[in-house]
């Protein structure tokens, strides 16, 4: 459905005298992801909402956008399987982490150490649609990745409040896996 909004948006956009397809094809897939990526943010902010979760939602997407925009992680087929999949981790991040009681520091550091660790051997992990070649450009990738998951591990150390510490460092956590899992693609 976002598809074919986006198809049709590009043909009012791309009149039928211009004919360069490259250019066509890129407005239509920065078209997709703008309408999708708009859509599975206004459900998952009403969803969150209803469910009385939006502060810990807010603060996981806060992490999560520090860090995956960077990093990169897993990529699905289908709008359908990226919101339910996205659901799912911010389910587990901002309902259910908040629920856990405080583990040992040792733990937490032991996340965030992993974690910096995986980040410098596996980001960036980027989309074929959307490949980066340069390799100046990966490692700054790599070093801004590694230095979020440095700095919220840090501040993370420092919070008192039990459900922000597991919300954070299990939104790390999940991030991460996602690194370790996927395969990088050959570009």
């Amino acid at each position: 459905m976002i598809d074919k909004l986006a198809l049709q948006l590009t043909s009012l956009i791309c009149t039928e005298a211009y004919n360069n397809v490259k250019d066509r094809a890129r407005i239509q897939y920065g078209l997709s992801v703008i309408l999708g990526e708009g859509f599975k943010i206004v459900f998952l902010i009403l969803f969150f909402n209803i469910i009385h979760s939006q502060k810990y939602f807010y603060f996981s997407l806060l992490i999560l956008l520090s860090t995956r925009v960077f990093a990169g992680g897993v990529h699905l087929k289908g709008n359908l399987n990226c919101l339910l999949v996205t659901t799912l981790i911010f389910i587990c991040t901002s309902v259910l982490a908040p629920l856990v009681p405080r583990l040992p520091t040792v733990y937490y550091s032991l996340i965030g150490i992993v974690s910096f660790a995986i980040v410098l051997i596996r980001a960036p992990i980027c989309s074929v649609r959307r490949p980066i070649k340069d390799n100046k450009k990966k490692l700054h990738y790599k070093f801004i990745a590694a230095l979020s998951v440095a700095l919220w591990t840090i501040i993370l150390l420092f919070l008192d409040n039990t459900q922000y510490v597991n919300c954070g460092f299990s939104t790390i956590l999940l991030q991460n896996v996602q690194l370790v899992m996927v395969k990088k693609p050959k570009l």
